[in-house]
């Protein structure tokens, strides 16, 4: 089958909660039948689950978006029992060939399986062997990481610029997600009788949970405290711990979204030479956090994640500590 040319383009899993709404329902046009009437059950459970925003976007796009309004019309698929393996494995394929990675191809896998498995567990229809289909092979990747040098270079630059400089360092020494530092606020900067932390609330998969600020060498506590103190806009409403220096209207500065976040991080990556991305500064963290000795279980929870297996998945082995292991095994 042939795809519309728009289909071939490759697409963020995602789309962003300004842009386009989450309503589990497939676009005006489309045909009433029993497939739509399955994916708005499943919508409404994941909702009923209490999902994550973020997540009913991703499912909904990959259930009802572009890619799967071509796939279904071009084979005629109406219900989830007209599925095969044998259309899954083209449209994978046709995916692939349209310049997708292996990961988007792999996000659209998974959701789908996803989708018939509760299909078939809501007596909705499906095939059993569909789901035992694998998705394509992904390549395992170093991750990124920031070498002290680059840290250094990265502070300099940003030594004019207090807000860019306290959002970065934050980032460098907690391992937080984007979202979770542009939700952050005055208020989670704690003190407890073992040191200070911050509460981030509402991480991934609706998780709270405490990070510490400190360290024996290093104390963000009281860097943060004085960038509250001195530098961040006073407001009398605002509460978010980094803002604009644009007011919204009302004369209040707004606080600071994630992609506001991004285009500061994109402007340090050309001023600097040095990729900068969010996840590099997690990845960085959990490095390091390692290295220093911190209990991974310990790490896990300062991380946000469920199972140590997701915790790997961010932990790497610097190329000196493999060498010098190396070294010490030799000798």
């Amino acid at each position: 089958f042939e795809y519309e040319k728009e289909v071939f383009m490759p697409q963020p899993a995602v789309r962003r909660s300004h842009s386009r709404k989450v309503s589990g329902t497939f676009p005006q046009g489309a045909p009433s039948d029993a497939w739509e009437a399955a994916v708005d059950t499943f919508l409404a459970e994941c909702r009923r689950r209490n999902l994550s925003a973020a997540t009913l976007e991703n499912y909904e796009w990959h259930l009802t978006g572009v890619r799967a309004r071509a796939f279904l019309k071009d084979h005629g698929v109406k219900s989830p029992d007209d599925l095969t393996v044998e259309m899954l494995r083209t449209v994978e394929t046709d995916l692939a060939k349209a310049g997708l990675s292996a990961q988007s191809v792999d996000t659209f896998h998974r959701i789908l399986k996803n989708f018939l498995a509760f299909c078939l567990r809501e007596g909705l229809g499906g095939s059993a062997r569909v789901l035992e289909l694998k998705g394509p092979k992904l390549e395992q990747k170093e991750p990124e990481t920031f070498t002290p040098a680059e840290e250094k270079q990265l502070l300099a630059a940003l030594k004019d610029r207090p807000r860019d400089l306290m959002l970065t360092e934050l980032m460098l020494r907690t391992g937080l997600r984007l979202q979770e530092v542009a939700n952050l606020t005055v208020d989670d900067v704690m003190d407890s009788p073992q040191g200070a932390f911050l509460r981030v609330r509402q991480g991934k998969g609706r998780k709270d949970r405490v990070v510490p600020l400190d360290t024996p060498q290093d104390r963000l506590s009281a860097r943060l405290r004085r960038y509250v103190d001195r530098v961040r806009p006073k407001s009398r409403t605002e509460r978010a711990l980094f803002l604009t220096s644009r007011s919204d209207g009302s004369g209040e500065p707004s606080p600071l979204t994630p992609d506001a976040i991004q285009t500061l991080f994109k402007r340090l990556s050309q001023e600097t030479g040095i990729h900068v991305n969010p996840h590099k500064f997690r990845h960085t963290f959990a490095t390091r956090a390692l290295s220093a000795g911190v209990n991974v279980m310990a790490l896990q929870k300062a991380l946000g994640h469920t199972t140590l297996a997701m915790v790997s998945r961010y932990v790497h082995y610097q190329a000196d500590d493999l060498l010098n292991a190396w070294k010490q095994r030799r000798d």
